[in-house]
């Protein structure tokens, strides 16, 4: 079979499994089609299975990560069931490490697939909070709420930057501010350095935002006084006509909340699901009120109510988006070990050979150190200290914890929780 019959055949079974168009499906395999990063299976002369790998970087603003983004895993209905896929899934797993990448990741579409990949060695390591809006929410009050705490003249000058602001919908069309788009959003992703999150090259930028196009999404832009960009954001609509914001990028507040108050008199009757990631959530919301009558002495008071409040922060209710399945642990604790620089630790990993060897790590002023070593020899030597020793895919579930997760994993080993975000991808 030739590159292009395979492209074409590939092609046929994305478009059959998942019923995107044909437009979306040329924009990926027209871009992303590399015979070097997929994985088929043939029964006959058809093509019953396959998936597409995508190579990225993430960066955490000191160090940077190659991974394989896996995408359009489909298999034909009447071959499901067979073990075909995970034996692509190992393949190319396989052939990932060859490559020195350090992981793959994915996107499940539901929960049942969180659980098939789980079974297939990937674990829950990218999480995103959905922020949901009424069709009574108005944007423009909530943001001059925010700064009503603000002193006479900051909350005056705040206004007015806020008023000047104008937001447009993009014109795909405009070939220099397609330009100075793809190139403001560039220059967000390079400057994150509070967590690790994926990069995309400006050729990645301009699909996402001409895939926006063909999905009859929009883009809003935001321009300053002085006329330049300050803020993106995309959105869509799915079938019950609820506006779904994937991903914003903004200067400041400001902006963010300008975006978002001219999306909602767009589509002035419908809800909004406002995407974020843990780490970039830092609204708190109430749970509950509780009243009762007390004093800090114990005695009840007369008349006398106490209100206590039980607050929670919602980045902390984050769900699974994305699954990573780790190749190559050493270099993930290396990267650990410049991206928290002020952790100091040291672990016991179970190899998989069963000769009784375990994998030292010690970890200490940004440096990672390695040592293969007896476990009955070390635990002698250690014999006052705790030495379990965790499993490989143990150590995984406890550095890509979800954000508010019990310290009592940071108490027992010291390992710090690395926050790992994606956004735009072609998912």
């Amino acid at each position: 079979m030739t590159t292009v019959e395979l492209k074409e055949k590939m092609m046929k079974l994305w478009k059959n499994t998942f019923h995107d168009s044909d437009a979306y499906v040329s924009l990926i395999f027209d871009n992303y089609f590399n015979p070097d990063f997929i994985e088929y299976h043939e029964e006959g002369n058809q093509l019953v299975s396959a998936l597409l790998g995508i190579p990225y970087e993430f960066s955490n603003g000191k160090s940077k990560m190659k991974a394989l983004y896996l995408c359009g895993l489909a298999t034909a209905s009447e071959y499901r069931h067979r073990g075909i896929m995970n034996d692509l899934l190992e393949k190319i797993n396989k052939k990932a490490k060859d490559n020195n990448y350090i992981f793959t990741f994915l996107i499940p579409a539901n929960d049942s697939l969180i659980n098939y990949y789980s079974i297939r060695k990937y674990e829950a390591a990218i999480y995103r909070v959905e922020d949901r809006y009424t069709e009574l929410h108005n944007f423009d009050k909530d943001y001059r709420s925010n700064i009503e705490c603000e002193d006479e003249r900051i909350f005056t000058l705040k206004s007015k930057l806020f008023d000047s602001l104008r937001v447009e919908i993009f014109d795909i069309n405009d070939t220099e501010n397609l330009r100075l788009l793809i190139k403001l959003i560039c220059n967000f992703e390079n400057k994150i350095s509070t967590y690790t999150s994926l990069l995309h090259s400006p050729k990645d930028i301009e699909l996402v935002i001409r895939e926006n196009v063909i999905s009859n999404g929009k883009i809003f832009v935001a321009y300053n006084k002085d006329n330049a960009l300050c803020g993106v954001a995309f959105i869509n609509l799915d079938d019950r006509r609820r506006v779904h914001i994937p991903k914003v990028y903004y200067e400041d507040q400001g902006s963010l909340y300008r975006l978002l108050d001219a999306i909602k008199k767009k589509y002035s009757e419908s809800p909004i699901s406002l995407y974020y990631y843990p780490e970039e959530c830092d609204r708190k919301a109430l749970w509950e009120k509780v009243y009762g009558a007390s004093n800090p002495d114990g005695a009840m008071l007369g008349g006398a109510y106490g209100i206590s409040e039980r607050v929670y922060n919602v980045g902390n209710h984050a769900k699974p988006y994305g699954m990573i399945r780790i190749l190559n642990l050493r270099e993930i604790l290396k990267f650990i070990a410049i991206d928290r620089s002020d952790s100091k630790f040291s672990i016991l990993v179970k190899l998989d050979s069963n000769d009784g060897k375990v994998l030292k790590c010690d970890i200490i002023d940004g440096n990672a150190t390695f040592e293969i070593v007896d476990y009955e020899k070390i635990k002698c030597q250690l014999k006052n200290i705790n030495t379990t020793v965790l499993k490989e895919r143990e150590v995984i579930e406890i550095i890509f914890r979800k954000k508010g997760s019990s310290n009592m994993i940071q108490e027992a080993f010291g390992i710090p929780r690395l926050p790992i975000n994606m956004a735009l991808l072609l998912d």
